[in-house]
């Protein structure tokens, strides 16, 4: 599972700093940017999110949390392994996002308590997790793209913390989670690519609150 992360406005990054002043355009005198959340982002939050578009790649704002009909609750994760399974994902599975962070959370258990952590790959300030979206209406005729966040096994990091975690895609499958076209066949290969764990080192920092 992945139930919260963090995306920081670092100028330094320049992918970072493309994404943001993109939306800054995009959406400029809009509430969508009023809203937009920078930091530690939790479910239901506006939040950059990279997607297709016909000139390449879009940055956009979505909302973490697909709707569930006749509930409050979103859906935050989905996960890898049934994707063409579930409904739910798969009449998007062709409406994939990347979902920019210089980090995750999780939360390890130690005897009667829960220690946070934040978890983030090595050799990497900027990350893309994999994501599906749709448009949804606010209920005021107001529309905004949703997304979820997939989840796969955990690497061996991961492991004796949580039996989940995020798809953090490899700078080489990045383009390839956006743009590729095709039959179901051709998504499961794909889903089968790259909706697997982190291989490489994380540094994994204990969080004091």
């Amino acid at each position: 599972m992945c139930g919260r992360y963090l995306f920081l406005p670092d100028e330094q990054i320049e992918e970072i700093k493309n994404i943001l002043q993109r939306i800054n355009q995009k959406f400029y005198g809009t509430p969508f940017l009023d809203k937009l959340k920078i930091g530690e982002i939790f479910p239901t939050e506006l939040v950059p999110v990279v997607v297709a578009s016909e000139d390449g790649k879009d940055a956009t704002i979505a909302r973490w949390g697909l709707p569930i009909e006749g509930k409050k609750q979103v859906i935050i994760n989905a996960r890898a392994e049934t994707l063409l399974e579930k409904w739910t994902f798969k009449k998007i599975a062709h409406q994939r996002c990347l979902v920019p962070a210089v980090g995750f959370y999780e939360w390890q258990k130690q005897d009667d308590s829960k220690q946070k952590l934040l978890i983030k790959p090595q050799d990497r300030s900027l990350f893309y997790m994999a994501g599906l979206y749709e448009k949804i209406n606010l209920g005021d005729d107001t529309e905004i793209d949703a997304f979820v966040i997939i989840t796969t096994q955990p690497n061996f990091q991961i492991k004796p913390i949580h039996d989940r975690m995020p798809v953090v895609l490899k700078k080489e499958y990045e383009d390839l989670w956006l743009f590729e076209k095709g039959d179901e066949k051709i998504l499961r290969k794909l889903f089968e690519t790259v909706l697997k764990p982190y291989e490489g080192e994380m540094e994994i920092e204990k969080i004091n609150e």
